[in-house]
């Protein structure tokens, strides 16, 4: 049964289909080159963790704060807990990678080729983007690899000194 799903797939449709892709996608990564030379990365001094709570408090305080529908997270620096409110403090310790693109909103690709490199070298991310910036949250032990990732595939790190 599987033999014939994967002989289907590569039937003559199902392969140029696949071939078109391919292309496509290392089009749209080799036009993201000067893109991603033209931007550049920082490192937030805090560390975060999110936590569930029933009610916000001082929004301005946090980093993130999702009101879903069915509950409420809250991405905050550690120095702000304990929060009142709180269910739950998830136990990882995040640390924020801030992305400046070379050109916003015009990069197919962009935040695709990031997080494919950051996947390929098995570290996990929260994402988030904003107006100007594209906000990555990688676990504090990863967050050596991830820099050695975005440094590798062009990106330039700032550092604050």
């Amino acid at each position: 049964m599987q033999q014939n799903y994967i002989e289907q797939r590569l039937s003559s449709k199902g392969f140029t289909s696949f071939i078109y892709m391919l292309t496509k996608t290392q089009t749209y990564k080799k036009e993201l080159e000067p893109v991603i030379a033209a931007s550049w990365f920082t490192i937030s001094e805090a560390t975060y963790v999110y936590a569930s709570v029933t009610e916000v408090q001082e929004s301005e305080k946090h980093l993130l704060v999702v009101r879903d529908g069915t509950e409420i997270t809250v991405a905050t620096d550690v120095n702000n807990l304990p929060l009142p409110h709180c269910l739950k403090v998830n136990k990882e310790h995040w640390k924020l990678l801030n992305i400046r693109c070379g050109n916003p909103f015009y990069c197919v690709g962009f935040i695709a080729t990031i997080t494919d490199a950051l996947a390929t070298a098995g570290i996990d991310i929260v994402i988030i983007s904003s107006f100007s910036n594209d906000l990555i949250l990688v676990m504090q032990q990863d967050l050596e690899r991830a820099v050695e990732v975005l440094v590798g595939i062009g990106f330039r790190y700032l550092t604050s000194a």
